[in-house]
C-alpha cells in the first residue's frame, strides 16, 4: 500500500510549487526494477515551469550545464549503442521486433518509432523524438523518468535553487545493480554450452570484487567520469591485467592474470585477444613458418550454436602458455604480442551479411560497421628476445 501512493505522489508532482516539489522528490521510493522497466514509459508533459531546455531530453541540452559529464559521454560507447551496426539491422523482416534491441540501445520510448499496442501488435509511437534515436543511450536513459531527475548524492553541496525542480537523490545509484538490466541476461534466455551468452553481473557477483564493496562504476566511471572504458581501451585493459614473460633456452613462457578486471577477461563473446609468438630474421621479417599463435576468448559461431573454445579469463586467475623458438635462423629476434580485437565477433558477422545480405539489411550502414571494427584492434603488449644471447 504504501508503495501505491508513492506511484500516486509521482503524478501529482506536476502540479506542486518547486518547494513542494523538491520536499516530494526526497520521498520518493526509488526501486531498480520499476526504473528500469522496458520499454522506459513516455515522460509525458513536462511540468508547467519547465523551460523548454529543462524539459528537453537532448543530451546537447543537458550539456549546456552539465558540460563534462557531456563531453565524457559523446566519448562513450552508449553514445555509440545505436550506431551503425545496430541501426543497419533494424528493418523488417530481418528483425521483426525492434524493440527487443532497443530496450537496451535506445531505452527510453521517445527513442523508438514502434510501440506495443494495448493487443500485443507493433504500432506507430507517437511520443517518437527521431533525433533522439541515433543518440543511443542518452542522459535521461539513465536519469529522467516522467521529468523527475535521479541521480546519486552530490559530490559538493546542494545547489541553492536548483534547476528542473531539484532531483531524486538515490543512495545506491552507482550500485552494480543498475548496470544489471542490460549487461546481464535473465536466467532462462539464451545459453551457448550452458553458459548464458551475457552474464557479466552475475561474474562480478561471484568475483572477490563483491566482498571488497568494488562495483562497475568504480571502474568504469572514476570519480564519477562518465566514459565507461573498457576493451577497446588499451591503457584500460593495461590496468587489468598483468602480463609476464621469460625466456629459458628454446621455450618462452607467458603468464597472464586478471589482476584487475571484477569480471571475465574478457566477459562477452565480442571481443579476441590473440598472443603470437614468431621469429624474425636479422632483416627484420617475420619467418611465416615459425608462427604461433594461442587465443583468450569465447569463440562462438555465428549463428550461436555451439562453442570452440573459451579461455576467459576469471577474476585473480591465470593463463599461462610457452612458445618453442624453432632455431631455423641465426642472428634475429623472438617476438611475442598480444593483440586485442574488441569486435572480433562483430566483424565476423558483418563481413557474413555484406557477402550474402539478407532481405531487411542497409548495406551501407553495416559496411560502415565493418570498416569500424576492422579498425578497432591494437597491440597491448610487445616484446623481443635477441636469438644470439640468453635473456638476463
Amino acid at each position: 500500500m504504501l508503495k501505491g501512493r508513492f506511484l500516486i505522489l509521482l503524478f501529482l508532482i506536476p502540479i506542486f510549487t518547486t518547494t513542494a516539489w523538491t520536499k516530494i522528490c526526497w520521498a520518493v521510493d526509488f526501486s531498480f526494477k520499476e526504473h528500469w522497466k522496458f520499454p522506459i514509459p513516455p515522460q509525458g508533459d513536462p511540468p508547467k515551469n519547465f523551460s523548454d531546455l529543462e524539459a528537453s531530453l537532448d543530451p546537447d541540452d543537458c550539456g549546456t550545464c552539465h558540460e563534462t559529464q557531456y563531453e565524457d559521454w559523446k566519448t562513450s560507447r552508449h553514445s555509440k549503442s545505436m550506431g551503425p551496426g545496430v541501426a543497419g539491422q533494424l528493418h523488417s523482416p530481418w528483425v521483426n521486433n525492434p524493440l527487443t534491441c532497443t530496450k537496451c540501445h535506445t531505452p527510453l520510448a521517445e527513442q523508438s518509432s514502434k510501440k506495443i499496442s494495448p493487443d500485443g501488435y507493433l504500432t506507430k509511437n507517437p511520443n517518437y523524438l527521431p533525433e533522439l534515436r541515433s543518440q543511443g543511450l542518452i542522459c535521461a536513459g539513465c536519469h529522467v523518468r516522467r521529468h523527475i531527475r535521479y541521480g546519486p548524492k552530490p559530490l559538493t553541496g546542494k545547489v541553492k535553487n536548483p534547476p528542473h525542480n531539484s532531483f531524486v537523490e538515490v543512495e545506491n545509484f552507482g550500485n552494480s545493480k543498475f548496470c544489471k538490466p542490460c549487461h546481464q541476461f535473465d536466467p532462462g534466455e539464451y545459453r551457448i554450452n550452458g553458459k548464458l551468452l551475457q552474464n557479466t553481473y552475475e561474474e562480478w557477483k561471484n568475483s572477490p570484487y563483491l566482498k571488497k564493496g568494488i562495483h562497475c562504476t568504480d571502474c568504469h566511471m572514476p570519480e564519477r567520469r562518465h566514459i565507461w572504458q573498457g576493451i577497446h581501451n588499451p591503457e584500460m585493459v593495461k590496468k587489468g591485467v598483468k602480463i609476464e614473460t621469460t625466456r629459458e633456452g628454446t621455450d618462452v613462457s607467458f603468464k597472464i592474470t586478471n589482476s584487475g578486471v571484477g569480471h571475465n577477461f574478457p566477459t562477452y563473446v565480442t571481443p579476441k585477444i590473440v598472443i603470437r609468438g614468431s621469429v624474425f630474421d636479422k632483416n627484420g621479417t617475420e619467418v611465416l613458418r615459425s608462427v604461433e599463435e594461442k587465443f583468450i576468448g569465447w569463440n562462438i559461431p555465428l549463428n550461436l550454436s555451439k562453442e570452440w573454445y573459451d579461455t576467459r579469463i576469471p577474476p585473480g586467475k591465470t593463463l599461462s602458455g610457452k612458445f618453442k623458438i624453432n632455431p631455423i635462423t641465426a642472428g634475429g629476434k623472438f617476438r611475442i604480442t598480444i593483440r586485442v580485437f574488441p569486435d572480433d565477433f562483430y566483424s565476423r558477422f558483418f563481413k557474413a551479411l555484406l557477402d550474402n545480405p539478407p532481405n531487411g539489411i542497409d548495406t551501407k550502414k553495416i559496411k560502415e560497421a565493418y570498416n569500424e571494427t576492422q579498425k578497432s584492434n591494437y597491440i597491448l603488449f610487445e616484446k623481443y628476445w635477441d636469438l644470439s644471447f640468453k635473456e638476463k
